[in-house]
């Protein structure tokens, strides 16, 4: 018998962290594992709202705080493994749904989806592009702020900053902890050229204005950036 979908439910979270003029961020539990997640909202040029990574349901004051800020128009699904909560999200939202192409029926099983990350309308303010060599097609996003003149990376699992405080007994034995990296379950499980990420996050690393990079699951960092995605590139 199918597996009833997921309500919506509100598990603990963080405060809405206002990044930038068109970054906001929140960041919570993952339920039932000893992990964070977290969700990011990028104010398009349009005015409309982007939410990318992990979908996390809010309650009502902090949905109407968002929705007066831009209108929640799109959530990119970075890969199904990221959707526990993204069903009840889209539907509460009124949310176009896209993700990727290489793990389409995994997606559908879990959600309706509109489209692929290569049919997301473009926009100035930010860029979804996929990871290069994941088997999964996850993207990251490229948000660019004060006229591009700041730039920041946000990753879904390639690369991840996890304090040890942050996670489990369990995750930190198989290498989570520690950071930027990418984790050693990623290059094993969901990397099919190492050599084409590896160049890509070094290239990453020589971005202009490159201000911050946010994460899925980890700490931001924001001094040391170039060098931290230069340290990833050199563990791969």
């Amino acid at each position: 018998m199918p597996k009833a979908p997921r309500p919506w439910i509100v598990t603990r979270h963080d405060p809405i962290e206002k990044v930038e003029d068109n970054l906001w961020t929140i960041q919570g539990d993952v339920p039932g594992v000893p992990i964070k997640r977290r969700m990011f909202i990028i104010k398009r040029s349009d005015g409309s709202l982007l939410f990318f990574g992990c979908a996390i349901p809010l309650e009502d004051d902090l949905l109407a705080e968002i929705s007066a800020w831009g209108r929640p128009a799109i959530l990119v699904v970075t890969h199904n493994q990221h959707m526990i909560d993204a069903r009840p999200f889209a539907e509460k939202l009124k949310l176009s749904v896209y993700g990727p192409k290489e793990c389409e029926g995994k997606i559908r099983q879990r959600a309706d989806i509109t489209g692929f990350l290569a049919d997301i309308p473009k926009d100035a303010a930010v860029d979804i592009l996929p990871v290069a060599g994941a088997k999964t097609g996850e993207p990251v996003a490229i948000v660019r702020s004060a006229g591009g003149q700041r730039v920041t990376l946000l990753f879904s699992d390639a690369v991840q900053n996890n304090s040890k405080a942050s996670i489990g007994f369990i995750p930190r034995i198989c290498g989570f902890a520690g950071g930027p990296k990418v984790v050693p379950l990623f290059k094993m499980l969901f990397t099919q050229d190492k050599a084409a990420l590896k160049r890509q996050v070094a290239e990453w690393s020589e971005l202009p204005g490159l201000a911050r990079l946010m994460f899925c699951h980890g700490d931001t960092v924001t001094d040391g950036a170039a060098a931290g995605l230069e340290a990833a590139a050199a563990g791969i």
